[in-house]
């Protein structure tokens, strides 16, 4: 037997133990369907009362939605094993409502590659069947963050993508196709508190049919939305839950280890993209085209320069860079004149004078002996338990990198970056408890007093249980309150000090063992001044929502202890973004979905001196919900009143202005509107957009605008609403403010040799001239091949999507040493299918050189009956050979295979 619980509202449906069964996100007749979060969790929950397997938690609401009834889901439930024959697949799953990509990384997708097919189901597994015909050969589970296979599995269990198979008029009337309920599916009732899930049910519907303008549709969603509530009230068991059901914590904390998705990667360029040849300067990308000429047959990149095209092999995609730098201003190169190589020159020449200053701090820092804090290993583990989520892999590795410089003698000066929202905090707490436990004291500076008391109210409710004093020392106290904190802080008596810059200046610390700062960026010069000192002899990690892409990361973590936190939190969704002229019945709808579904509501508007008739307004057009005002202007002690409110859930609407834009994290506030958003920076909007999407919940923002605006704020606002997913801070970094967050980073002004050679390049030679500076041998792969053989190229019928196909060429030509090719051929058998032979060609021809290297081969000459060979290193082939003096080559007689053993043989002896 089934059983469904019934709640008021979708913030009463945590209960441990229960499957929770979402209601719509979505209105009737919005262009917009439900996000998979509801759509999958909502079938899902049918598959289980097919099953008799279900014990869920829903709204009224919720489940007196028509959905298909057991007769004709059953019909579209199938499962697969090896061996069976499963025939026309696009079909069934266009069928079924899925979408069809050419890799799977999100649930409702599916793809076709030759034989492979992936899918992304209801029931979480992505899968992978292998075909031999239209025979199933083999199914896997994969991870849609690396495209791999993890494991066989035994069965494919495929089932619909939504709700419904047939077209119907929109997601929330499926009534008009099937008239199925949760009375079908053989389900047990139980009801808590009756009176207020029948008020909160009847609100709901009120609300809803008021927004529907239209009496014909609202007439329409009547009939088919869904059944009469009263045919479940009067059969549900109404039970007290408190007594018979235990409340589970909010985001209970699984066990499991779950992969994020990584980073987009920033190496990827498009058609029309700006380039930088690391030989010939910036052009532009204009396509690929394949020549052939007599048995050799290659892909080449089409560079435009000023004055003439170049073809660069797609095997050499490591000599070609996206360019990153003031897109506006940037002049493509002329392939005939010498200015590229000068420009290179002046930009080496000023990295080395960088290079040479932070290495004199670090090494000043690195010999002053620094404070070693041992922590407590049980304790710190005790402490992690009470983290409410799951630790991406790379805050984990934080957390252990900080760990490690906090228990070392060396004073630690790391930077944590990472995107905002991707857990910076965390690894931050892990730092202060561990200096707090061994005796020292902790002081997180932060750049507002609104990001102060957020952190205040979250030390304090992690560190107090553990017998750790957390104080707040900022603007927001009276004279009388600060000299009591600096008191206490200079007795010793607290452990914990977050506050505004005042800390800085106003406060004898007694025993200072670490300092967080928050987005250092933000600092005037006298704050840094003072904190260069600190630098010396005080552990210091600082924060910054500054992306930092790998390129970046791998070039700085040579000069800067780096920490970088590149993957979201698993569950965090896309955010909804939607740019339009203001519309009030848009901003009601907004504000009431928001507030059905049991979230809040953020509301920016960046002028204090009508903020209050904005909220008045508001009042009008939503008189329903609570609203209140932050600003920096009023009285600290209410804006803290408000802020406190509105993070403790008994505030709907804040109406507030861009104060929130850095560190408010509520995860319930799941729906962000923006008033006047072309007067807002590309970074800005940004950070406003990542105040909300910080739960598994769809989030929706809305950017508002008057009905003429300028270009350059078009632009702006095509770009927040495009530019989306893991890593869109980065992108977005690099349009508007990545060069000069560099700047900072290196504590000093370099946007304009960047703009000169591009982003890339310039990261390239920093670690060039840092390896140099410390003795480091680079593993570069520098033998040029001439004469290469047969076909060596993708072919479209293997790999058909052009990125994937320059993705993996890029791979190729950027490859280190030999297992990245093996590792290559079963990633391509997995993904693809059998690897063809002008693949393998391909990788031959990459081994080659990558194995020449190694014996320091400058070039290779392959002819038809020997292979000539250029180094100014003596090699002692075994192989049939004359050495040239004068050339300094040797002439081989052998075939190709025959000189890859050889060289193999004497890199490895």
């Amino acid at each position: 037997m089934n059983k469904i619980l019934i709640v008021p509202s979708e913030k009463d449906c945590n209960i441990e133990g229960y499957f929770y069964i979402p209601s719509y996100d979505v209105f009737p007749y919005e262009n917009l369907e439900n996000s998979w979060f509801v759509r999958s969790k909502r079938i899902y929950s049918l598959y289980l009362a097919l099953n008799n397997n279900l014990k869920g938690v829903a709204t009224l609401y919720s489940i007196t939605r028509f959905i298909m009834p057991p007769s004709i889901f059953k019909k579209y439930v199938i499962e697969l094993k090896v061996g069976d024959i499963f025939e026309s697949p696009e079909e069934l799953f266009s069928k079924l409502g899925y979408e069809r990509v050419y890799n799977v990384t999100e649930g409702g997708q599916f793809s076709i590659r030759g034989d492979i097919i992936d899918f992304y189901g209801p029931n979480e597994v992505p899968t992978r069947i292998e075909l031999f015909d239209n025979l199933i050969e083999d199914i896997r589970h994969f991870d849609p963050s690396t495209q791999k296979s993890i494991r066989k599995i035994e069965k494919a269990l495929i089932l619909p993508a939504r709700e419904y198979i047939e077209p119907v008029i929109h997601e929330t009337m499926i009534g008009e196709k099937y008239n199925g309920t949760f009375l079908d599916y053989n389900v047990e009732f139980q009801i808590f508190n009756k009176p207020k899930v029948i008020e909160s049910f009847s609100k709901k519907e009120r609300e809803i049919r008021q927004l529907i303008m239209d009496p014909n549709l609202r007439q329409n969603y009547i009939r088919y939305s869904g059944i009469d509530f009263k045919e479940i009230i009067k059969i549900a068991k109404e039970i007290d839950l408190n007594s018979d059901i235990q409340k589970s914590k909010i985001d209970e904390k699984k066990e499991e280890e779950i992969n994020s998705l990584p980073v987009l990667s920033e190496d990827e360029f498009n058609i029309g993209d700006i380039v930088v040849h690391k030989e010939y300067g910036i052009a532009k990308f204009v396509g690929t085209t394949k020549i052939t000429q007599k048995d050799l047959e290659r892909e080449f990149l089409i560079l435009q320069f000023n004055d003439s095209k170049l073809f660069v092999p797609t095997d050499r995609l490591d000599l070609v860079q996206k360019y990153i730098g003031t897109n506006e201003n940037v002049t493509l190169d002329n392939l005939k004149k010498n200015n590229w190589s000068k420009r290179v020159k002046k930009a080496k020449s000023q990295i080395e004078k960088i290079v040479k200053e932070i290495l004199r701090i670090n090494a000043l820092r690195k010999n002053t002996k620094g404070i070693s804090l041992p922590g407590d290993s049980e304790l710190e583990k005790e402490f992690a338990k009470t983290f409410p989520h799951i630790e991406t892999q790379d805050q984990l590795k934080a957390i252990q990198e900080v760990s490690e410089d906090l228990s070392s003698e060396k004073n630690m000066d790391r930077l944590l970056a990472g995107d905002a929202g991707y857990g910076k905090t965390e690894v931050a707490m892990r730092a202060a408890f561990k200096a707090a436990i061994s005796g020292k004291q902790v002081a997180v500076l932060v750049p507002t007093t609104v990001l102060a008391r957020q952190h205040y109210e979250n030390f304090k409710k992690r560190f107090e249980p553990f017998g750790i004093n957390v104080e707040l020392y900022d603007s927001s106290l009276t004279k009388k309150q600060k000299d009591e904190v600096k008191q206490k802080i200079e007795t010793g008596i607290t452990d914990v000090v977050i506050g505004t810059h005042g800390l800085l200046k106003s406060i004898k610390f007694s025993d200072l063992g670490l300092l967080i700062i928050d987005e250092e960026q933000k600092f005037g010069v006298q704050q840094k001044e003072a904190l260069k000192k600190l630098r010396i002899n005080v552990n210091i990690l600082s924060m910054s929502a500054t992306p930092i892409p790998r390129t970046l990361h791998m070039a700085l973590s040579g000069i800067k202890d780096m920490s970088v936190i590149k993957t979201p939190p698993f569950g965090r969704k896309n955010i909804q973004v939607y740019v339009n002229t203001y519309d009030e019945k848009i901003i009601r709808q907004a504000i009431m979905r928001e507030i059905n579904r049991g979230g809040q509501v953020l509301y920016v508007h960046n002028r204090v001196n009508d903020i209050e008739d904005v909220a008045k307004k508001l009042k009008e057009i939503v008189p329903e919900v609570s609203i209140d005002i932050a600003n920096g202007q009023m009285p600290k002690k209410r804006m803290e009143k408000v802020i406190e409110e509105f993070y403790h859930g008994k505030l709907d609407v804040l109406v507030a202005t861009s104060i929130i834009e850095n560190g408010v994290d509520i995860p319930n506030a799941n729906t962000l509107i923006v008033d006047d958003a072309h007067r807002y920076g590309l970074a800005q909007l940004y950070q406003l957009r990542g105040r909300v999407g910080r739960s598994d919940k769809r989030a929706f923002a809305y950017f508002f605008h008057p009905s003429k605006i300028n270009k350059v704020a078009k632009e702006r606002l095509k770009a927040i609403k495009e530019i989306m997913g893991p890593g869109s801070g980065f992108q977005i970094a690099l349009k508007d403010m990545e060069i000069r967050g560099i700047g900072n980073i290196l504590g000093l002004e370099q946007h304009g040799f960047i703009n000169d050679i591009g982003f890339h390049y310039y990261f390239e030679i920093l670690e060039e001239v840092l390896n140099k500076e410390y003795g480091k041998i680079t593993n570069e792969i520098k033998t040029e091949i001439i004469g290469l053989k047969g076909s060596i190229i993708i072919p479209e019928e293997y790999i058909a999507n052009p990125i994937e196909r320059l993705r993996i060429y890029r791979r190729i030509s950027s490859f280190e040493n030999e297992q990245m090719i093996f590792d290559l051929i079963d990633e391509l058998n997995d993904r693809f299918g059998k690897v063809p032979q002008s693949v393998i060609n391909l990788l031959k021809y990459a081994r080659m050189r990558i194995i020449a290297s190694k014996l320091s081969i400058n070039k290779i000459e392959l002819y038809e009956d020997n292979i000539v060979v250029y180094t100014s290193k003596k090699i002692n082939f075994s192989l049939p050979n004359i050495y040239n003096e004068k050339e300094k080559a040797y002439i081989i007689y052998s075939t190709e295979e025959e000189f890859i053993n050889e060289i193999e043989k004497l890199s490895k002896s």
